[in-house]
């Protein structure tokens, strides 16, 4: 699924890439025009998806109403439902806190570095995972079984700073068999997360380490988590299977990512009605001068 959007995505922008290049080569010097042709097509994917945002809205925003009125679940129809999850089962364990959880993410980040020009530069991830446990949310729409994974953007992230939180750590890096990952590793990595967000049975885990690390490499990382605890209340989108009583990515010849949001209610669906005026803004700004320069470099600039 995440494979196939990539890929639709990547031959759009790079056919718009190649119209602007086309139009600009001879133009300018070889550098310039790709930079000028980058800058083009990205403003120009930016204005059309944004404008397609303000006049139609979200697209979660028909699930969520039909969610708020209570209207039956359609199968085969990308739904809406919110209320507190409960695992099926035993819950999971967050790797780093200890907590017991229905979801988590986590992630542990090298520390910060500094260039010979003095800038700082972020340290990357050294792991990273995910879990999923089979769940069901009970909702005012009945209970409602999630068997699609979502990252948990939205959820609050916290570091975990106690002793105890690393020293958990440490014990769960030795007794965790990790995927490898790595720039020289993005087909693995895409591989894996398109695994993930295709699952359709509600039980996902992924550990992921883009390298080998001792235990003094990694006392020196920036430990956080994200969790789900049981109880708490939460708005899943997804394809409605009835068959299977649950919210799923794929069905029907239909596929989404399913998605995972804290909170619920009111609230919710009036978020979802908001139009992103400001992105929108902002992307008219950057088309805007990436076209006024290809336009003067188009008329005049001599042949």
């Amino acid at each position: 699924m995440i494979k196939k959007g990539c890929a639709i995505a990547a031959v759009v922008l790079l056919g718009l890439f190649g119209g602007y290049l086309y139009l600009l080569w001879g133009k300018v010097e070889t550098v310039p025009a790709l930079i000028l042709a980058g800058f083009g097509a990205l403003g120009l994917v930016m204005v059309v998806s944004q404008l397609k945002a303000v006049i139609f809205g979200s697209g979660d925003a028909g699930a969520l109403k039909r969610a708020e009125q209570g209207l039956p679940l359609e199968d085969g129809k990308e739904e809406a439902v919110w209320g507190p999850i409960e695992p099926l089962g035993a819950p999971l364990e967050a790797p780093f806190s200890g907590r017991p959880c229905v979801a988590y993410e986590y992630d542990a980040k090298n520390p910060s570095t500094v260039d010979s020009k003095g800038h700082e530069r972020p340290g990357g991830s050294t792991l990273a995972g995910f879990a999923l446990a089979p769940s069901v949310i009970r909702s005012n729409r009945g209970g409602v079984h999630l068997l699609g994974f979502s990252l948990l953007s939205e959820f609050p992230e916290k570091e975990m700073k106690d002793p105890g939180d690393f020293d958990r750590a440490i014990r769960y890096v030795g007794s965790t068999e990790f995927t490898e990952m790595g720039i020289t590793k993005i087909g693995a990595m895409l591989s894996t997360m398109d695994d993930a967000m295709s699952d359709d049975d509600g039980s996902v885990r992924k550990d992921m380490r883009m390298k080998v690390s001792t235990a003094a490499d990694f006392s020196a990382c920036t430990l956080t988590e994200k969790v789900i605890a049981p109880g708490e209340t939460v708005t899943a989108i997804g394809l409605w299977d009835a068959a299977k009583g649950g919210l799923v990515p794929k069905h029907r010849g239909k596929s989404v990512i399913v998605r995972l949001l804290p909170g619920g209610g009111a609230a919710m669906v009036a978020h979802s009605e908001k139009r992103p005026w400001g992105i929108l803004a902002f992307a008219l700004i950057w088309a805007g001068f990436a076209h006024a320069i290809i336009y003067f470099v188009l008329t005049k600039v001599p042949r």
